[in-house]
């Protein structure tokens, strides 16, 4: 993907990034993953190393850290990153749920909106694992089919429309909390801002509690919009004019957006092959003492389902 200019400035005003550094950092980094003995799998291309190094402003410390982490969390989450074949029936069916929409245009700031819709599956007939699976596929297709995400930063909308108890019963805390431990310690692309929509009231006890998982930096970047019949507060923070026809914008359709995203992680169903078996660490070959599930995540490996009484 080449960049047009207006995001060339951005990236050199936010990240301080021009082309001697790009290929400077590239290189030095490049160098430390394979020398690395855990990492001898990792891809090493120019696009998945700028990846963390526009995220983590080119400072190289932190880059390192943050590849470092992001590989041995996805290692230790073998329900997400694993088994990533698209034409698998559960997985055509999580697919067809667009539960995760990328729009296809940015907003004022050339920001990535993502519209998440966790409530839009029957958790009686859909595993939420297998959803979150779909979820991180297409994430990593637009990661490599647009890099300006990476410089300019996300947009989260998230619709909790459809809410009801099984939800919750279904979806162990755990799995959450591996959720969002990895979103926030191990992507170096942080959402710039996260609006809640059509909140029901039954939501606001689950509210509380996956905002105690979320860091304070992320907290202050919440927004719960007023529960009516239009979006008008929501249009405060992105423009209708990409916002889907559902949201009452001029954009893709929910059905649209979804056989697109769909589309796109078969077309990718190679990339996604290669990237399950290579983008990963092997704690056996780390030197000094291998990252463990408890030390990555601070719970243990396995759940039960929420009880309710």
């Amino acid at each position: 993907m080449i960049l047009n200019e207006e995001i060339v400035e951005k990236a050199r005003r936010s990240i301080g990034e021009n082309e001697q550094r790009r290929h400077e950092t590239i290189r030095i980094i490049r160098q430390w993953i394979q020398q690395q003995p855990h990492l001898s799998t990792v891809p090493t291309d120019d696009a998945f190393i700028l990846f963390f190094a526009r995220g983590c402003k080119y400072r190289l410390e932190n880059v390192k850290r943050k590849i470092d982490t992001f590989l041995s969390m996805r290692t230790a989450l073998p329900e997400f990153f694993s088994g990533w074949d698209p034409f698998k029936p559960e997985l055509q069916a999580a697919l067809n749920t667009g539960t995760f929409l990328p729009l296809l245009e940015y907003d004022q700031k050339c920001r990535k909106v993502i519209v998440l819709r966790p409530f839009a599956f029957d958790p009686l007939l859909l595993s939420a694992v297998d959803i979150e699976k779909s979820n991180f596929m297409i994430s990593e297709v637009m990661g490599i089919l647009d890099e300006t995400t990476f410089i300019t930063g996300i947009v989260l909308i998230i619709d909790l429309e459809g809410f009801n108890l099984n939800h919750l019963i279904h979806r162990p805390l755990g799995i959450i909390k591996k959720y969002m431990r990895f979103n926030q310690d191990a992507l170096p692309c942080h959402p710039k801002s996260v609006n809640f929509i059509r909140m029901p009231r039954s939501f606001a006890a689950t509210y509380r509690i996956i905002s105690g998982f979320a860091t304070d930096k992320i907290k202050k970047r919440f927004k719960v919009h007023r529960v009516d019949s239009s979006f008008n507060s929501l249009y405060k923070e992105v423009p209708p004019s990409i916002l889907p026809r559902d949201y009452g914008g001029d954009g893709p359709s929910f059905s649209e957006l979804t056989g697109y995203w769909k589309g796109k992680v078969e077309q990718h169903s190679d990339f996604l092959a290669r990237m399950e078996k290579s983008v990963r660490a092997d704690e056996s070959k780390r030197p000094g003492k291998p990252k463990t599930s408890k030390e990555l995540f601070g719970i243990e490996g396995s759940f039960r389902k929420l009880e309710i009484d």
